[in-house]
């Protein structure tokens, strides 16, 4: 019996990290599989990238975030975040960042198949088969908008990130498409670290959002970030879990 760790969205928040790994452990996992977006927005983009590598995990895929910082580009992010995220992966994720950090992050595939909910050929990618950095799929778009996504994708599953919302949702009684949410920076409104199990034997996922210490991450960012309007974006953000 397999039970996979699937997470996403970290953006170099390891007091969330911390804690969801501390809950996964107590449900038991035996692979760790990783949707992208590891640095960026939090402070902690070293400590992340050091943590995930040694899980050994059996997939991380490069997200939008570990792109932009690996290869010297723009994220495509977003307007609501995008100065923020200019200014932390300058200002933070590329001090403190070793150069290997940096040519492992460029070096992560943008797709991967694994077997999983006990069935091969499942693909993983940070945001959709069509665009695996940039585009988005939510619980709420229409079957002919998420069919534009999927570049002729036909299932079994599809996990993704990006959105930082967790869902599960069956799309035209053929394929499943599953978001883990966010660990470190949850947009559903809910603030809890978000995070999924996978077990292949009763081909089942459960979603789990965790506690962390919020505070802690934020007065590492009052350390850090010294642009008013991009802290109270990241504190709101962090303290509430929504960009409202």
């Amino acid at each position: 019996m397999t039970r996979i760790l699937l997470i996403s969205d970290i953006h170099g928040n390891y007091e969330a990290l911390k804690a969801v790994l501390n809950d996964a452990h107590s449900l038991r996992f035996d692979e760790v599989v990783v949707l992208g977006d590891l640095v960026d927005y939090g402070p902690d983009p070293d400590l992340v990238v050091d943590e995930v590598r040694s899980l050994k995990p059996r997939v991380v895929v490069r997200g939008n975030h570990d792109h932009a910082v690996g290869y010297g580009v723009d994220c495509g992010c977003g307007p609501a975040t995008h100065a923020a995220s200019v200014y932390t992966r300058e200002e933070i994720s590329l001090k403190k960042l070793s150069s290997n950090d940096v040519k492992w992050l460029a070096s992560l595939p943008t797709e991967a198949t694994l077997k999983a909910l006990g069935f091969e050929g499942v693909l993983a990618v940070h945001a959709t088969p069509a665009e695996e950095l940039h585009d988005y799929l939510y619980p709420w778009f229409s079957d002919d908008r998420v069919a534009s996504s999927l570049k002729g994708f036909e299932g079994p599953a599809l996990l993704v990130g990006h959105t930082h919302y967790q869902f599960a949702v069956r799309r035209l009684g053929k394929y499943l498409i599953v978001n883990p949410g966010s660990v470190g920076q949850p947009r559903d409104g809910d603030p809890r670290a978000a995070y999924a199990i996978i077990d292949d034997e009763s081909t089942t996922i459960t979603f789990r959002r965790v506690r962390y210490d919020v505070n802690a991450t934020v007065r590492k960012l009052e350390s850090l970030v010294k642009v008013g309007e991009h802290l109270e974006l990241l504190r709101r953000l962090l303290r509430t879990g929504t960009l409202r």
